[in-house]
């Protein structure tokens, strides 16, 4: 049997987990989350 997936409700769901986890961590420890991307060498792949 197949399941048909919305992938727009699973994302937002995800989503709200991640905001809501971010939020307890910043509530809980002051630390704010933040992304950060490091890019080595000089090969453009």
């Amino acid at each position: 049997m197949t399941t048909v997936i919305d992938g727009k409700v699973a994302a937002a769901s995800v989503i709200e987990a991640v905001k809501n986890a971010a939020a307890g961590l910043e509530a809980e420890t002051g630390v704010k989350t933040g992304l950060a991307v490091v890019i080595v060498g000089d090969d453009p792949a």
